[in-house]
């Protein structure tokens, strides 16, 4: 299909101003409904797709496009807390642009359903369209570049300045970081991992050091580690409504 230069302005104009994420490590039964639901908690998504291929680790990948994106560092670093069951998302911005071929996809449209191309058929749902909200009939799919990533694709974090700790009581987690300025540690970084768990992230090893070995701030947890990239929860907080 030939677009028209009125279309490929408009396609332009959105990759200008758009963002895409390349997403990968999360489990074989997530497809790209789901992956287009966890995101959108941290960004305005407007397009997500996961090929048929992986890579070079083996591991599925999948591309989403952000828009109104004011901060790519701290959007990545959300995405990379990410916990899909046992497994860690990992996250990173995408080293390209995709190209638009007529070949079979696994996609979401901006109302987050799934729809599959055998194949060029009408015109295509383009970004503008998905900005705007207006929706195609038999859209043709865009495809993800034919090239697989190996592993310096991904996001590494250091962990070697950072603890994981495990709260006695949930409720603690909500003036947890106050708790801890009054002994002394003002100047860490609380991340809420999941279930009773928090990520402490300090700014030496000094001060990490002496955090492990204080008898008030242990008698908040029930336990402290290492962090670690393979640090799995043990247990998730369920909300239950009561009337």
């Amino acid at each position: 299909m030939v677009m028209s230069g009125s279309q490929r302005s408009k396609e332009d104009d959105v990759q200008k101003i758009s963002t895409s994420v390349f997403v990968t490590n999360f489990p074989n039964g997530y497809g790209a409904k789901d992956l287009w639901n966890t995101c959108k908690l941290y960004g305005h998504v407007v397009d997500v797709c996961i090929p048929d291929r992986r890579t070079k680790a083996g591991k599925r990948f999948g591309f989403v496009r952000f828009i109104k994106v004011l901060d790519i560092d701290r959007l990545i670093n959300n995405l990379c807390t990410i916990w899909v069951g046992r497994i860690k998302i990992h996250a990173n911005v995408a080293r390209f642009q995709r190209k638009l071929l007529h070949k079979q996809s696994n996609k979401v449209n901006n109302k987050g359903t799934n729809n599959v191309n055998h194949g060029a058929k009408g015109m295509k749902n383009s970004y503008a369209h998905v900005v705007k909200g207006n929706q195609v009939q038999n859209v043709g799919m865009e495809e993800c570049p034919n090239m697989v990533l190996d592993e310096t694709c991904l996001n590494h974090e250091d962990f070697s300045l950072c603890l994981l700790g495990k709260v006695k009581e949930f409720a603690s987690l909500t003036n947890l970081k106050v708790v801890l300025g009054k002994e002394g540690y003002q100047n860490i970084e609380l991340k809420y991992m999941g279930g009773f768990w928090v990520m402490i992230v300090f700014q030496d090893d000094e001060t990490k050091k002496r955090f492990q070995f204080n008898l008030a701030v242990g008698s908040w947890f029930s336990q402290i580690i290492q962090a670690h990239n393979d640090f799995v929860i043990d247990e998730m907080v369920i909300w239950v409504e009561v009337e």
